[in-house]
């Protein structure tokens, strides 16, 4: 598998709610925090959306795909100097797929989904995204066009299975999403290092062997550099050096099966190390608490 197929799978993506709204003259609608990654899709029509502390408000288009990864207070509008709706007076009584109308004849029309990612592992990929991540028409039409009109048929035609299918239909979306974004930003991270050919290599090696030896002059042969090469293109791209973000890795992984009640010597011989008390002490360096600390925790949730 992949590193961004296997992280996402890691950390459990699901899409909790799908819908949407056609919105025709003038409109305007708040929403404070939220506790959720949201995904849209603008699939008729042109809008504002507003994102707090995300900079000058972004003009959305039809086949625009716009992602909230952070659960910043938004607005979106035909025009941001109307004072906003409170969200709860459209969407709080809407069903689940439901398609909401503002106002008669509509002009607008934008489809979406809420997403929720498992566990306290979930900053691994939110701490790389920006505020808001929008993608424009000519970049995501090709690849999303069909599934923007599938999650329409699905959200409009109430067909049995309909709302599982819109919910894999929006998933796929979030992920093809990211994969276009990576295709555009030169950011920093490990997501965006994954499209470098020779750190993206580095890291799938060591996601599908953590328990591997690894040595900086071992990946760097795997991946065909020299050894002072590869170190400094890897901490120029991912911000972290190979075995720093190794270490990482194992205790993600680690922290899920602590989570899941499995022993502290399963884990520590699974990710490579020779004792106990050396995962112990990696494991209270990386996430400032204990293995005992972060299981209780993960039994209590």
């Amino acid at each position: 598998m992949d590193p961004l197929s296997y992280v996402i799978s890691f950390l459990q993506l699901r899409s909790y709610r799908v819908g949407g709204f056609e919105a025709g003259g003038d409109w305007s609608v708040g929403f404070e925090a939220y506790a959720a990654i949201k995904c849209y899709a603008v699939t008729q029509g042109a809008c504002w959306i507003a994102v707090e502390g995300a900079g000058k408000p972004k003009r959305v288009l039809e086949g625009d795909c716009v992602l909230l990864p952070h659960g910043r207070p938004f607005r979106i509008a035909s025009d941001l100097a109307l004072p906003p709706d409170n969200w709860r007076s459209h969407f709080l009584d809407a069903g689940e797929g439901a398609v909401v109308k503002l106002n008669e004849n509509g002009g607008v029309t934008m489809l979406g989904s809420h997403f929720q990612l498992a566990g306290w592992q979930a900053e691994l990929l939110l701490d790389v995204l920006p505020p808001i991540l929008h993608l424009q028409a000519e970049t995501s039409l090709a690849r999303l066009g069909w599934a923007f009109d599938r999650l329409r048929e699905e959200l409009t035609d109430c067909q049995p299975g309909g709302i599982l299918i819109a919910q894999q239909l929006a998933c796929m979306i979030f992920v093809q999403v990211l994969r276009l974004y990576l295709g555009e930003c030169d950011g920093r991270g490990w997501l965006f290092a994954l499209s470098d050919k020779h750190v993206g290599a580095a890291i799938a090696a060591m996601h599908r062997q953590p328990s591997r030896r690894w040595t900086v002059a071992a990946l760097a042969h795997l991946v065909g550099m020299s050894r002072s090469s590869f170190a400094a293109r890897f901490r120029a791209r991912v911000g972290d050096g190979p075995i720093e973000y190794l270490t990482r890795w194992r205790m993600l992984l680690a922290g899920r099966g602590l989570s899941r009640g499995e022993p502290v010597s399963k884990i520590a011989c699974a990710l490579g190390y020779e004792s106990e008390s050396a995962f112990r002490t990696a494991f209270k360096r990386v996430t400032g608490r204990t293995p005992r600390d972060h299981a209780r925790l993960g039994a209590s949730a």
